[in-house]
């Protein structure tokens, strides 16, 4: 059966304020992501969830309705974390106030995001899950817009344009395929990784050299 973002609540219930529930929310996150790696997005359930934490299943139903909502906080986790890698590249790179230099260093945040990704558990897993499952996907589109905002904001400063249809298309282009290149480093082993990021940022660099070479 397909299942429907109409179909699926993704809310969270409750948002842990005592410590010992916030150690309660994070060990359902962890053994989510830990049952992710082992058995897939389609065998995980919520029994197997709750199980793996130690808990009842309506103890984790007071947090999560159901596993695609668990799911789902596990994808705004890593999307937090790959966004604050992007604020971070931009706000090293910025106060040179040279286009040239955020284009000049493009392995470097498709590298870190690489890294951050890798280092959560799961991390390849949920992005296949946000990729694939109907219900997660616009948590994954949304995280992507919005980088591609920031992005295009900065080079309307930078470039002196306002941020038109053009060149929010330009950053969305650039902001998918940095993505697109870093999954492909993370689920294909019979590539070197890091060959595959250099030739993917030689890539966004050249598409932004004749955008520049334009301006």
């Amino acid at each position: 059966m397909i299942v429907t973002r109409r179909q699926v609540e993704l809310l969270e219930k409750n948002k842990p304020r005592q410590a010992r529930a916030k150690r309660t929310y994070e060990g359902i996150l962890s053994s989510a992501a830990e049952l992710l790696v082992e058995v897939g997005v389609e065998r995980i359930s919520t029994n197997i969830i709750a199980e793996r934490a130690g808990i009842t299943v309506p103890a984790l139903y007071r947090y999560f309705p159901n596993k695609y909502a668990v799911l789902n906080a596990l994808g705004a986790v890593l999307m937090d974390r790959q966004n604050e890698v992007f604020q971070q590249w931009f706000e090293t790179h910025l106060p040179s106030a040279n286009p040239q230099v955020l284009i000049d260093r493009v392995y470097d945040l498709l590298k870190m995001t690489y890294d951050v990704t890798r280092e959560q558990t799961g991390g390849l897993e949920i992005i296949q899950s946000l990729r694939a499952v109907g219900p997660l996907q616009e948590l994954r589109l949304t995280s992507h817009r919005l980088v591609a905002e920031q992005f295009a904001a900065a080079l309307s400063e930078l470039l002196g344009r306002p941020v038109d249809e053009e060149m929010s298309l330009q950053a969305r282009v650039s902001v998918d395929t940095g993505y697109a290149v870093v999954e492909m480093a993370l689920e294909d082993n019979t590539l070197s990784a890091d060959e595959a990021l250099q030739q993917g940022a030689r890539m966004l660099q050249t598409y932004w050299a004749s955008i520049l070479g334009a301006a």
